[in-house]
């Protein structure tokens, strides 16, 4: 986070924390969050924004612009009806949800009602990402936070950490696997730090009473810290709740074809390499094996009959995915097969979330000792596999990283981590 170059302090006291339980302002919350977490600052420009939003009575805004999010989201093209579920004129926010409420019922009556209230936050934080990308934003949508809350309660009823299997741990994981990418509506980049703030917003009566102020702060800190650039600044991750780091793992693993934008069917969406090694990945799993942790990956060119109807520009009739020209070179020249190409192309966007991903794992089972990434072409009978033990993960992500990045490596936010790190989780 070093690319702001002004940085600042919330206030993160006891009495500070007594007077955000009293009045839960975003300020106060966020100052409590980080008052925990010291190594953790918050760009000078987030401050101000969350400053100035409660001077003006919290009319939600697009954070680069100041520009009323909803003018911004029927600039876009958005519904106006589909606008107004979420908004109002003045874009403050058109309904409110009582947290303590919430969390009372049971499970699938909270699933229920989180999907029925957000309906419009998932609709809408696709619809602002893929106005950022030409080829279309890879799916931030209600299947999206629907797959990473169920990944999550899976992640928590196998851990052996104390209070990961707690009902009420799980309750938090869903609110925050469903809302974590909420920010997203304010800028993707701090979306973490901006879901925060929404959250503040979005939920009444958090504070009603020390036990729900407790619980609401896990929900924030799982949405906090699921974003990469914020939660590596940690030096470790073994004081986070299980919640947060079953949401990173879960949310960080969530690699597929399903994950591909409908905004992306035409060729050159290829040329995108995140909607690539997700239109090639059929699908991925997670979970514990032993004193492992297995995330594995199933590549294939080939796709199925309804991923061609859905992306006709984007695959060949014959059900195979256009792979880049440079790919079919390499190929053809010089028998590189596809799956290799797609290792070093995967590792080169997705290190920093593996290795959180890593840490997490490592933070939430204590037990495991290794974590293995498999990535298997079963069309060519071809399988990768990279195994990273507590005590050698963070040397051979270095080495890893150096290869990748050469003499760009140290600059990297990825290599400052694995310094601050050193232990390791």
């Amino acid at each position: 986070m070093n690319d702001d170059p002004g940085q600042a302090t919330l206030p993160g006291t006891s009495s500070e924390a007594d007077r955000g339980r009293e009045h839960l302002g975003a300020r106060s919350l966020l100052g409590i969050l980080l008052g925990q977490y010291p190594e953790v600052e918050i760009p000078r420009s987030v401050h101000s924004f969350v400053s100035e939003q409660e001077s003006l009575g919290h009319p939600i805004r697009r954070a680069e612009t100041g520009q009323p999010l909803n003018r911004f989201l029927e600039d876009i093209g958005v519904d106006r009806r589909t606008v107004s579920e979420f908004l109002d004129s003045e874009s403050r926010l058109a309904s409110k949800l009582s947290y303590p409420s919430l969390v009372r019922g049971s499970p699938s009556e909270l699933r229920s009602r989180v999907e029925e209230h957000f309906s419009a936050v998932f609709v809408l934080q696709q619809a602002v990402l893929d106005s950022e990308v030409l080829t279309g934003f890879n799916r931030h949508d209600r299947a999206h936070s629907r797959s990473v809350s169920k990944r999550m309660l899976r992640l928590l009823r196998a851990s052996e950490r104390e209070s990961a299997t707690d009902p009420q741990t799980q309750k938090e994981a869903t609110i925050a696997g469903y809302l974590h990418d909420s920010g997203n509506l304010i800028s993707r980049k701090y979306h973490g730090i901006y879901g925060v703030y929404l959250l503040s917003r979005f939920f009444t009566e958090a504070a009603s009473d020390e036990d729900t102020y407790s619980s609401f702060l896990r929900v924030l800190e799982a949405v906090l810290f699921h974003e990469v650039e914020i939660g590596l600044r940690l030096p470790s991750l073994r004081d986070l709740h299980p919640a947060t780091l079953s949401l990173i793992i879960a949310d960080k693993t969530d690699v597929s074809a399903q994950r591909v934008s409908t905004k992306s069917n035409f060729p050159e969406a290829v040329r995108d390499a995140h909607t690539l090694v997700n239109l090639l990945t059929v699908d991925s799993s997670i979970g514990r094996q032993g004193k492992d942790f297995v995330w594995e990956l199933h590549f294939s060119p080939r796709a199925d009959a309804d991923e061609v109807a859905r992306f006709p520009q984007l695959l060949k009739d014959s059900e195979r995915v256009w792979v880049p020209q440079d790919w079919q070179r390499l190929y053809r020249e010089h028998n590189v097969e596809y799956l290799f190409v797609f290792h070093a192309t995967f590792m080169q966007l997705y290190l920093s979330r593996l290795v959180y991903t890593i840490r997490a794992v490592f933070a939430l089972y204590p037990s495991v000792q290794g974590f293995r990434l498999v990535i298997d072409d079963t069309e060519r009978g071809i399988s990768l596999s990279r195994v990273f033990s507590r005590a050698d993960y963070e040397e051979k992500v270095a080495l890893i990283g150096k290869n990748l990045f050469k003499d760009n490596w140290e600059e990297t936010y990825l290599f400052r981590s694995l310094v601050r790190s050193g232990s390791g989780d």
